[in-house]
C-alpha cells in the first residue's frame, strides 16, 4: 500500500513518517523569574532538533503539568500558575516529532515570594469546585486604605496564581485578549490602553484622541480591529434642575457627557463617536445625579459599560445616573430602546421606553455591566441605588440590596420581562452603592456576580470600627430560580479595628478558561504505522482544540473520516483508518477548530 501523509492546520506543513531523529537537550533548561509579575517567569530550552516541551511543577502541596505544542529548537516560554510562598520543582521534558522524549536530569527550583503586605486579605466563604465553571478568575482588586491595586488571577480554590501591580491606582478593569495577554484602559492623564503579557510586561500601547480622553469604566477590543471605550466631554446644558426637589430652580450648567468612542486598534485613529446627550434627555435628573461631581460638570450620565450586539450591528450602553441602559444602531446612531424606570422622561424619549410585562418584575437602578447571554437575553448587575425615581421616597441603603438580573427584550413589541434574578439566592443580602458585575458562564450556565463595594451585609456595615470600610465579594451561583452558591470569596480584613480602615474595591471579575491562549498551531508530527486494521496515525496536539481527520486519494477531493482519540503520551492523539484499501495512494490531513 502506498501511504502518504499530509498533516496540516491552516493548510501548511507536509510531514513524512519517521523523518525525525531522537531529541537531545543541548543544555540544562533555565528559568528567569519576572520582576513585575513575581509568580511567573520565562523558561528557556534549547534542543538539537525541532521539539515541543512539557513542564511538570510540584510545590510540595500540589502539582500541575503544562504542555506546549509549537515545535522549535529554541523555546522561550512564559510560565504562570505558581502560588505565593512555595518552593517549586520544575521538571522539563522535550518531545521530538516522532514522540521520542528526553527529560532534564535535574528539576529547576523556583521559590515564589509571599503576597505583599498590602495585598487584599481574602477568605473563601464557600467552595464547590466540582460545580464551578472551569478556569480562573481575573480581576483588579484595590486596597482602599493603602491606595494600591493588583491585577489578579485566582484558581477555583480561591488561591492566587498570578498577580502584578496595576499600572495606576485608577485602573479598575482588565480583559483577557485572545492571545492570552491582558488589556487595561487608563484614564487621564495617562489616557491610553495597555496590553500586558503574563510576565507583567507592556507589549502594546494605544493613545486615545486628545478630544476624547479615556474614561476608565470601559475599554474593549472588538473582533473587527477596533477599540470601543467611554470618554468624558464637558457640555453646557440649560434649563437643568438644580436639585431633586420638584420646585428646584432651573439653571445653566456644565455636564459630563460620556461619548462612546471607537478608534482603530492598529494606529489609534478616531473612527466614530456617539454622544448619549444627543440621544437621551440631558435635563432628566435622578437621585444619583448630584452624588458624584466631576471636573467635566454634573455627572448626570455616568456611563459605565458599552457592548456590541452583533445580531443587528448595534451598541448597548449603561448610563448609571439615569438608571438606564439604551441601545442604538451603529450605522445611523438611531436610538432603538431604553431600559429603565419610566419616571420623568421627556416626550422625545418616551417612544423608546421598554414596557414591563409579567411578574415578578423590578427595574434596575444604578446598574453596571450589561451582557448579552447565549439566549440573547440581557444580563446586568443592578446596584439598586434608592430603588426609586424622583419624587417617590427613596429606599435606605441599610434595607436595600443589590442583585444580578436577567431581562428578555422583545424589540418588535417593545416589551421587557424579567427572566431571572439572584435575589432569591440563599445567603447574605448584600448592598453595593457602586460598581459590580454579572457574567454568564458558558460551560455550566452559572452566573458570576461581583459585589464589588459592599457597604451592608444583611443590613449591617462590614466593620464595627470604620464607617468607610467596604467589602468585595465574588460569588458564583447557579442559574436556578433559587440560585445555589457554588463559590463565594470575601475580600475584607475583619481583624482590622482602625477607624481609618477603608477595605477593598473590585470593579468587575471574569472567569477565563485558562492562563494561556490556545492558538491553531500546525501539526508537525503526524506519523503513520501500517497495521492489519488499517493505517494508524498519531500526532500531538492541544486538548483544548477539536481535531478531525480527512483523507483523499487524489489530493483534491477530501472526506472526513473521523475524530482521533487520546494517545499514550501526554497531549497525543491516535486514529486508525479502517476504511483504507490497498488499491491506491492515501493522503491524510488533520484539521483543528
Amino acid at each position: 500500500m502506498n501511504v502518504k501523509i499530509l498533516s496540516r492546520i491552516l493548510w501548511v506543513f507536509l510531514i513524512t513518517s519517521g523523518s525525525s531523529p531522537a531529541v537531545t537537550l543541548l543544555s540544562n533548561p533555565a528559568f528567569t523569574p519576572s520582576t513585575n509579575a513575581v509568580l511567573a517567569g520565562l523558561l528557556s530550552v534549547t534542543t538539537d532538533v525541532n521539539s515541543r516541551i512539557s513542564v511538570s511543577v510540584s510545590d510540595g502541596a500540589s502539582s500541575w503539568t503544562r504542555n506546549f505544542h509549537d515545535f522549535s529548537r529554541t523555546h522561550s516560554v512564559p510560565l504562570a500558575g505558581f502560588k505565593p510562598g512555595r518552593t517549586n520543582q520544575i521538571l522539563v521534558t522535550v518531545f521530538d516529532q516522532s514522540q521520542a522524549a528526553q527529560t532534564a536530569a535535574q528539576p529547576l527550583v523556583f521559590v515564589t515570594p509571599p503576597l505583599p503586605p498590602d495585598f487584599p486579605h481574602s477568605v473563601v466563604v464557600h467552595s464547590e469546585p466540582v460545580n464551578m465553571e472551569p478556569g480562573y478568575t481575573l480581576f483588579i482588586v484595590q486596597n482602599r486604605t493603602a491606595k494600591t491595586s493588583y491585577v489578579t488571577i485566582m484558581d477555583n480554590l480561591g488561591e492566587v496564581v498570578w498577580y502584578c501591580p496595576a499600572p495606576a491606582l485608577g485602573d479598575v478593569d482588565v480583559h483577557q485578549l485572545g492571545n492570552g495577554d491582558l488589556f487595561i484602559e487608563e484614564q487621564k492623564p495617562l489616557n491610553r490602553f495597555l496590553e500586558i503579557n503574563l510576565l507583567g510586561q507592556v507589549v502594546s500601547r494605544w493613545s486615545a484622541p486628545a478630544q476624547y480622553p479615556v474614561n476608565n469604566h470601559e475599554g474593549l477590543v472588538t473582533d473587527h480591529g477596533t477599540i470601543l471605550y467611554l470618554s468624558d466631554v464637558s457640555r453646557v446644558v440649560s434649563n437643568f434642575p438644580s436639585g431633586t426637589d420638584p420646585q428646584a430652580p432651573l439653571i445653566t450648567t456644565n455636564m459630563d457627557d460620556n461619548p462612546v468612542v471607537e478608534i482603530s486598534a492598529t494606529n489609534g485613529a478616531l473612527l466614530n463617536a456617539w454622544a448619549p446627550m444627543d440621544l437621551l434627555d440631558p435635563t432628566r435628573v435622578t437621585y444619583l445625579t448630584y452624588t458624584f461631581p466631576t471636573t467635566f460638570g454634573v455627572d448626570n450620565e455616568h456611563a459605565n459599560a458599552v457592548i456590541e450586539d452583533k445580531s443587528d450591528n448595534s451598541i448597548i450602553v449603561s448610563v448609571r445616573t439615569q438608571n438606564a441602559v439604551f441601545k442604538f444602531l451603529r450605522s445611523t446612531g438611531q436610538l432603538k430602546w431604553i431600559l429603565g424606570p419610566h419616571a420623568n422622561w421627556t416626550t422625545k424619549c418616551q417612544p423608546y421606553l421598554l414596557n414591563p410585562v409579567g411578574t415578578p418584575f423590578q427595574w434596575n437602578y444604578g446598574q453596571h455591566a450589561p451582557e448579552i447571554t447565549p439566549q440573547h437575553t440581557l444580563l446586568l448587575y443592578d446596584d439598586g441605588n434608592f430603588r426609586a425615581s424622583p419624587f417617590a421616597p427613596p429606599a435606605a441603603d441599610q434595607t436595600n440590596y443589590s442583585r444580578a438580573v436577567e431581562y428578555k427584550i422583545d424589540e418588535t413589541t417593545m416589551q421587557i420581562s424579567q427572566v431571572w434574578d439572584s435575589s432569591q439566592m440563599v445567603g447574605d443580602r448584600l448592598f453595593t452603592p457602586a460598581v459590580g458585575d454579572a457574567d454568564w458562564l458558558g460551560k455550566t450556565g452559572n452566573i458570576l456576580v461581583t459585589y464589588g463595594l459592599v457597604s451592608y451585609v444583611n443590613g449591617v456595615h462590614p466593620s464595627l470600627y470604620a464607617a468607610n470600610a467596604t467589602m468585595a465579594r465574588i460569588i458564583e451561583m447557579t442559574h436556578d430560580q433559587a440560585p445555589h452558591v457554588v463559590f463565594d470569596i470575601s475580600f475584607f480584613d475583619s481583624t482590622n479595628t482602625q477607624s481609618t480602615y477603608n477595605g477593598y474595591l473590585c470593579y468587575r471579575s471574569y472567569r477565563i478558561p485558562d492562563l494561556y491562549a490556545h492558538p491553531l498551531t500546525p501539526v508537525q508530527d503526524l506519523t503513520v504505522t501500517l497495521s492489519p486494521g488499517g493505517p494508524r496515525m498519531q500526532f500531538s496536539g492541544d486538548p483544548a482544540l477539536t481535531y478531525t481527520l480527512a483523507a483523499s486519494t487524489d489530493y483534491q477531493q477530501w472526506q472526513q473520516i473521523g475524530t482521533p482519540v487520546p494517545g499514550p503520551e501526554p497531549d497525543t492523539f491516535v486514529f486508525q483508518d479502517a476504511a483504507a484499501t490497498m488499491s491506491a495512494a492515501r493522503f491524510y490531513r488533520v484539521l483543528a477548530h
